[in-house]
């Protein structure tokens, strides 16, 4: 199969994109898109497992993540990006590695900055995204320090799910998410045993599956309260409130 030879579609016009109402430049009405493309400088796309070296994209179609490591080499997964995902990569030593076959839109830091400089309502997308993302990483901090395996995986679960159904790739009962128990394991601080054992007990239990690339969601108010879930009953509805 010749290199750019793939299923993964590539970005098209900006005027066409299918990412964009649930992406950094919703905000911007479609007769003004044509400043999006001027901030755009390239589209690639990359196969899984390849690192991702551009310091500012636009995710399109495909997953990618997030890590960094240990000195002894042992992976800690940052965060995992989905379509529509603004991602920038810093100067900490955190890298970007596709996670499937992915295709995304490389931006201009300069331009998109001079762009949100001349529009309040991108510069405020921007800071509503960043706010998402500390909220997060808040959550996956408390899953690290106070959550145990089966709290850990459960609560992962339902921010993928729940991040998936708002755009539209995902229905009430699963997604797509192409996670192996190692991503689990390394993005929750476990080993790749506990993380199958968590998974298999949710199985066994009738709660959630996570199988061939499909999550299965058996029994969500079960999974719901093995994760400690403060976010919505179902995606799309006010959260309740949670028991303690």
């Amino acid at each position: 199969m010749s290199r750019n030879a793939s299923l993964t579609p590539l970005p098209g016009s900006c005027a066409a994109c299918a990412v964009r109402p649930f992406a950094l430049f919703r905000v911007v009405p479609q007769a003004r898109v044509g400043e999006i493309a001027k901030v755009r400088s390239g589209v690639r796309l990359v196969r899984a497992a390849e690192a991702i070296h551009d310091s500012v994209f636009t995710l399109y179609a495909g997953w990618a993540f997030s890590w960094t490591a240990t000195p002894d080499g042992r992976r800690q997964v940052l965060d995992f990006h989905l379509p529509g995902d603004l991602v920038e990569r810093t100067e900490d030593g955190a890298e970007v590695e596709a996670l499937t076959d992915a295709s995304f839109c490389v931006l201009s830091r300069d331009r998109l900055c001079e762009f949100m400089g001349r529009d309040p309502g991108l510069a405020m997308s921007y800071a509503e995204g960043l706010t998402r993302d500390r909220a997060r990483m808040r959550e996956r901090l408390t899953s690290l320090g106070r959550r145990d395996a089966a709290g850990r995986v459960a609560h992962l679960l339902l921010e993928l799910h729940g991040r998936l159904m708002r755009r539209g790739g995902a229905d009430a009962r699963g997604a797509a998410v192409p996670l192996k128990q190692a991503h689990l394991a390394d993005a929750l601080g476990l080993s790749v045993e506990h993380a199958n054992r968590a998974l298999a007990a949710m199985r066994k239990d009738g709660i959630a599956t996570l199988n061939k690339g499909r999550l299965e969601i058996l029994d969500r108010e079960a999974l719901e309260e093995m994760a400690g879930w403060s976010g919505p009953a179902q995606p799309g509805l006010l959260a309740r409130p949670v028991a303690v």
